[in-house]
């Protein structure tokens, strides 16, 4: 599977999209060697003004368009932590089911998660576990 991604940077206003296609192994590698305290550490520097997002990497998956989004910051402890953001197709019945069943985009998030639980999740999302991805987001 093939995965493309982009980057939010806490002191530029446009959103970095990577023009590299990714395989799984080099996703993970990514999202494991990127440098989040640095970019966190950028992120305190700014007036709250001039802050643009929070570090984050959002992955998309080519086939699907399915997304999983990582974002980076600091707990209260000063300890790095992360907010998980999942993206993914969910059907619907518009007007109470009278024009059948459709499909669109929706974001799952969820909280609190340590680097290394944060990887996991991603681990799941590349493996196109959706269904237990989703089950582990909504508990």
């Amino acid at each position: 599977m093939n995965y493309t991604y982009s980057i939010c940077h806490p002191n530029q206003e446009e959103i970095e999209y990577v023009n590299s296609v990714l395989n799984k192994k080099e996703v993970v590698q990514i999202a494991e060697e990127y440098p989040w305290d640095e970019k966190l550490d950028v992120l305190e520097s700014l007036l709250e003004d001039d802050i643009c997002f929070n570090p984050s990497l959002d992955f998309t998956n080519k086939e699907d368009q399915y997304s999983f989004c990582l974002t980076a910051m600091r707990n209260n402890k000063d300890d790095l932590e992360f907010s998980l953001w999942f993206n993914r197709k969910i059907k619907y019945k518009p007007f109470f089911g009278l024009f059948g069943e459709k499909e669109k985009m929706q974001v799952v998030d969820k909280w609190g998660f340590q680097k290394k639980d944060a990887i996991e999740y991603l681990k799941i999302f590349l493996e196109k576990d959706y269904k237990e991805l989703e089950a582990l987001m909504t508990i």
